[in-house]
């Protein structure tokens, strides 16, 4: 074999072994994994969502209250102290009558204070409760408002003998003066004053008030030897409340007793 023909075959063979090898056809067994792995690609761990995937939509901090915390005391000075003020609450207000415990009307309302004791108090809804419209028609039964404001007992005096006993139209058998009241001011059961909320904003207290004109006396229309009197009867009210003698208390609850009928009593006469 002569020089060129040793060159070729060499050359054959170096072009042989340089050949790659030929690639393995997939195969259908679920186990089968290449022997070889795939280039790394930076952009195939790259997440879908945005960098800012985590970060809340809400604000980081809860706003503030709306009310102060604690209760805050009044930029102002309450209308009703003056120059030596001083509060006892079981002393009478002015508005105050000897014969009944409450006050209908106040020129002395704090006005002022109860507006901002109602705008920073965060349960005022749950304290709160009113029938604004009361009436004979759905507080007395049988009887409607234009009657009940008919009634009259002008020639009625409480004398079981004389004749004004046994004269007068349609009514109570005990005279009574019954009013649908919004009181501003009261006595509590434990004899101390408070202010009522009443007429601020659109917060109301209505109540039944039903009063005797004679209490003790003879009914009407009854003959005396029953023996028969007039007895004044009262329910306890809850009210929303206000302490003029202690203003950082707020509003709250408080009970009052308020005449609420004029009923006819017979007594035992065994006894």
């Amino acid at each position: 074999m002569d020089l060129r023909m040793m060159l070729l075959c060499l050359m054959l063979v170096v072009a042989a072994m340089a050949e790659p090898e030929p690639k393995a056809e997939a195969s259908a067994d679920p186990q089968y994994r290449p022997r070889y792995e795939p280039e790394y690609n930076p952009s195939y761990h790259k997440p879908a969502y945005k960098p800012d995937y985590y970060k809340p939509d809400y604000p980081e901090s809860y706003p503030k209250p709306g009310y102060p915390q604690p209760y805050a005391k009044p930029s102002y000075g309450p209308s009703y102290k003056k120059d030596n003020y001083y509060c006892d609450p079981r002393t009478p207000p002015k508005c105050a009558n000897a014969s009944v415990p409450y006050c209908l009307s106040d020129y002395e309302y704090p006005l002022e204070e109860i507006q901002y004791a109602i705008e920073y108090d965060p349960l005022i809804l749950k304290k709160y409760a009113e029938v604004a419209i009361q009436s004979a028609d759905n507080l007395v039964g049988g009887v409607t408002s234009l009657e009940e404001n008919k009634f009259d007992y002008s020639n009625y005096n409480g004398e079981p003998f004389d004749e004004s006993n046994w004269i007068g139209g349609e009514g109570y058998i005990c005279p009574s003066d019954v009013i649908y009241a919004r009181p501003v001011r009261a006595m509590n059961v434990e004899g101390e004053w408070r202010v009522i909320v009443q007429n601020v904003a659109y917060y109301t207290q209505t109540q039944r008030v039903e009063t005797c004109l004679f209490a003790g006396a003879s009914c009407r229309t009854l003959a005396p030897c029953h023996h028969s009197s007039c007895v004044q009867k009262y329910v306890y009210h809850r009210m929303l409340s206000f302490d003029p003698c202690d203003t950082y208390k707020g509003l709250f609850i408080d009970i009052y007793k308020l005449p609420s009928a004029c009923s006819c009593r017979i007594p035992d006469k065994s006894l």
